[in-house]
């Protein structure tokens, strides 16, 4: 009888789906949905609808909801739309992704969020500048995309060589290895999740750029209007010390 416990290579976020909330417990959603509002408020009238792209298992539109907003959401991967869909019954979640986002009905949503370092996912800055113009031609005049990146700061200071054990319960545990590499400006997180049915192993990597590259690229290869670069969840303008920058952009025209 062969009891050898097989390990299983799976794409990103197939199996760390399962226990992708628990991983996350350390994150504020509540905080970052009433941040958003706030960003919102200061340039539209509320209420107004929203797409969240990379929507994950939909923490952030459970909370986001919660604060009076109609939002969908949309993500490649259809093991975390299945988690997404638990959580937030009766709202509609469809698989789709940046750049293309083709099931996008254009002006179907006055706000367009990316959060979470999603946009860190896009592995050039060519990509990114066709996620920013697809997403132009899909808000409506007035519209608003909000997006985060994280800088090298954030991944040297919280993910340079880090090992995380952790067991969430007698069906799972999983293993965390991160580390960045400086050259390349990758960050690298590997996920070994423990299960009865098998090791699932999973390598993600996220592109890092500077604020400055990215700001340079919305102001001279796209149509819109960078409104502001909030450092982390501040309404400080970013520095060079910054972790985390939030993007807000607004579609003053039509093209």
């Amino acid at each position: 009888m062969n009891t050898r416990i097989r390990r299983i290579q799976t794409v990103p976020y197939q199996k760390v789906s399962s226990i992708y909330d628990e991983i996350m417990q350390h994150v504020e959603y509540d905080h970052w949905a009433r941040y958003i509002e706030k960003i919102i408020e200061s340039h539209l009238k509320l209420p107004v609808r929203l797409l969240d792209v990379g929507c994950g298992t939909g923490q952030f539109i459970y909370e986001i909801k919660k604060l009076g907003f109609a939002a969908n959401g949309c993500d490649p991967s259809m093991a975390m739309l299945k988690m997404a869909r638990k959580k937030n019954p009766g709202t509609y979640f469809w698989i789709d992704r940046l750049p293309e986002l083709k099931l996008v009905r254009p002006a179907a949503f006055a706000v367009i969020t990316c959060l979470y370092d999603t946009i860190n996912y896009l592995p050039s800055l060519p990509i990114i500048l066709d996620a920013l113009k697809r997403v132009y031609s899909l808000l409506p005049t007035g519209g608003l995309f909000i997006f985060d990146v994280v800088s090298d700061n954030l991944c040297q200071n919280c993910f340079r060589d880090d090992i995380e054990n952790e067991v969430i319960d007698s069906k799972y545990a999983y293993q965390r290895r991160s580390f960045f590499n400086a050259e390349s400006h990758q960050q690298i997180t590997e996920f070994t999740v423990y299960t009865s049915r098998g090791i699932f192993e999973e390598r993600h990597i996220q592109y890092i750029y500077s604020f400055a590259d990215i700001a340079h690229l919305i102001r001279n290869k796209t149509a819109f209007d960078l409104r502001a670069v909030y450092q982390d969840f501040t309404f400080f303008e970013v520095n060079e010390g910054s972790e985390r920058a939030h993007f807000v952009l607004k579609k003053n025209q039509n093209l």
